[in-house]
């Protein structure tokens, strides 16, 4: 049995999840007659070292846009030229607008976003995002230290060939400069995040099928495929989200997406798959991805997402995985498999979201082989990975007629990188992970965040961390 130092423990979790399930039951369609508030979509990850998030800060990793082929605007909606904006397919919500006081009936924030990026111009749009962090940082028993990171800049190129074929992509610089120094790379990278071509397979205007070609976001989780940093609350990404689900998570690929009914959207993709090499015990698969970098390619991987959305405001997703790893060295094919389950809701000014993700390395006693003339096993990654979160939000002013957001939020993680390891060797500690904070939109596509973390190992030291951020969105 794990016990964690100074935490609420497995049942404070479980009653919190509870009252996230309480508060979030979906709008029954009968209730749905009044017009959305207009809120924004979700965004970058952090890029773990090989030791510990008590021992080390993470640096966050890119991000990218909606990959999840949601349905297109009605043929008369327009998008003002300041930023992306929700688009409603006709007849999802009566014309009228609210009442003051009143609360409208509230979308899913990420429905339409890629599909509004498209309809912004009538052949190229351009947009991006960015965010600027402040981290103040005490791990237990050590001094203090405070970082301040342009973490990432991205921009975006949309563009229609016609009403058939489109093009996605997108551009990110992290950490405000790539350089080397003395032949030491220093923080910072340029990396092509997204970089698609869409083709409607089906003729008129039916969203059923589409092939999709290019660098392609695995659909696991939320994060990885919406992180915007307006449409997502807190300064960094949640852990589960970089450790566990490997976020940004994208390969080269080819699949097919679409919406057959309203409110069922599908994803199936055949990628590249991961390098073994860089799996670690603190940080997971995240050193095998092999962001199609000339990548010496093991096996293929095969990955996919079912979303359900059974009513305005609420999204259910599952989203599995399945890939040979290698390494070559050792003349093994590691099988990589997985799954994620996801939810979301809004609902009268409350805002959840739910996440659960496993990964099974399999072949893990050959990883840690150590080679001739090495001193370290080729891997120490655990033989299962698993992280769960839970998060409730409450918008303080949504009553009020305004389109500012004051959004206070808790959320509550937990994750083992050695989940259930038979060998005590390279068994590494699982941290249980509370975060309180308030994101401010004074505007949809800009957001200031604040919030408080703390990291507690179920042994080993504890850490404590403030985060500043300001985000935008264009």
């Amino acid at each position: 049995m794990v016990h964690f130092q100074n935490s609420p423990g497995i049942i404070g979790f479980s009653a919190y999840l509870a009252a996230i399930v309480a508060l979030s039951a979906p709008i029954p369609a009968h209730a749905q007659d009044t017009a959305p508030d207009t809120e924004l979509p979700e965004s970058v990850a952090e890029e773990p070292s090989d030791l510990s998030p008590a021992e080390e800060p993470s640096l966050d990793e890119v991000s990218g846009a909606d990959a999840d082929g949601a349905a297109p605007p009605s043929p008369d909606a327009s998008t003002p030229e300041d930023g992306p904006t929700i688009l409603l397919a006709p007849g999802e919500v009566a014309p009228e607008e609210p009442a003051g006081g009143e609360y409208g009936a509230q979308i899913d924030p990420l429905r339409g976003l890629q599909q509004a990026r498209f309809d912004r111009a009538e052949k190229t749009s351009v947009g991006g995002y960015g965010e600027l962090h402040f981290n103040l940082i005490k791990p237990e028993g050590e001094v203090a230290f405070g970082r301040l990171d342009l973490h990432r800049l991205v921009l975006f190129v949309a563009h229609n060939f016609n009403d058939r074929f489109r093009f996605y992509s997108e551009l990110e610089l992290e950490h405000a400069f790539v350089a080397e120094s003395g032949g030491v790379a220093i923080p910072g990278s340029f990396q092509v995040e997204q970089a698609f071509i869409d083709w409607r397979i089906l003729k008129g205007e039916s969203e059923a099928l589409y092939l999709r070609a290019g660098v392609i976001l695995v659909p696991m989780g939320i994060i990885n495929q919406w992180h915007e940093p307006p449409i997502f609350n807190g300064v960094e990404r949640p852990f589960v989200d970089r450790v566990i689900i490997p976020t940004t998570w994208r390969e080269g690929g080819i699949g097919i997406w679409g919406e057959p009914i309203e409110g069922l959207r599908y994803e199936f993709y055949v990628i590249g798959g991961l390098d073994a090499n860089g799996f670690s015990g603190s940080s997971g698969l995240r050193g095998g991805r092999l962001k199609v970098t000339e990548a010496v390619l093991n096996g293929p991987a095969f990955t996919g997402r079912l979303e359900w959305e059974p009513t305005l405001g609420m999204v259910l997703g599952v989203a599995p995985y399945f890939g040979l790893a290698g390494p070559r060295e050792l003349d093994v094919n590691v099988k990589v498999s997985g799954i994620a389950a996801d939810w979301r809701v809004r609902r009268k000014g409350f805002e959840s979201r739910a996440v659960v993700a496993y990964f099974h390395v399999s072949d893990t006693d050959a990883l840690r082989t150590i080679l001739p003339g090495e001193t370290a096993p080729v891997s120490t990654v655990g033989s299962n990975l698993f992280g769960v979160y839970g998060e409730l939000g409450y918008n303080v002013i949504g009553s009020v007629d305004t389109e500012m957001e004051l959004v206070p939020f808790i959320r509550l993680e937990w994750y083992d990188t050695t989940f259930e390891e038979p060998d005590p060797a390279f068994d590494l500690p699982a941290f249980l992970v509370p975060t309180v904070g308030l994101s401010y939109r004074p505007i949809p596509q800009v957001v200031f965040k604040f919030d408080y973390q703390a990291l507690l190992a179920s042994f080993g030291p504890n850490e404590n961390r403030w985060n500043l951020g300001v985000g935008w969105m264009f």
